[in-house]
């Protein structure tokens, strides 16, 4: 199975915001790669969820609106960081999804 793709477009996004939300981009892909299958429907549920939350809405949003590379850069990483956060307090049983993946990510941008 393949990984989940939460927003079709987020790569191309990556891409062109910068290196690391694209490296950023691949730890999240390669833990939920590792999922269960259980996990992997778990964390789409959830990401499905979300998509109405009023702090997603409002993260998601800033990204659209930034007007620099530098203040999109920053809203993609707060957007990420929403998400997770919206995901662990979703569904309970994949905070230890979570925490790999911001432990990937973290690693990353030391």
């Amino acid at each position: 199975m393949t990984a989940l793709t939460f927003q079709p477009a987020l790569a191309a996004q990556n891409a062109a915001d910068g290196p690391t939300l694209e490296a950023m981009e691949k730890c999240r892909e390669r833990v939920i790669d590792g999922l269960s299958l259980g996990e992997k429907i778990r964390m789409k549920s959830a990401m499905n969820a979300i998509q109405g939350n009023p702090e997603f809405l409002a993260a998601n949003k800033a990204v659209t609106d930034a007007t620099t590379t530098e203040a999109r850069m920053r809203a993609r990483r707060n957007l990420a960081k929403v998400k997770l956060d919206l995901i662990a307090r979703k569904d309970p049983s994949l905070q230890p999804v979570v925490a790999r993946i911001r432990a990937a990510q973290s690693a990353l941008l030391k």
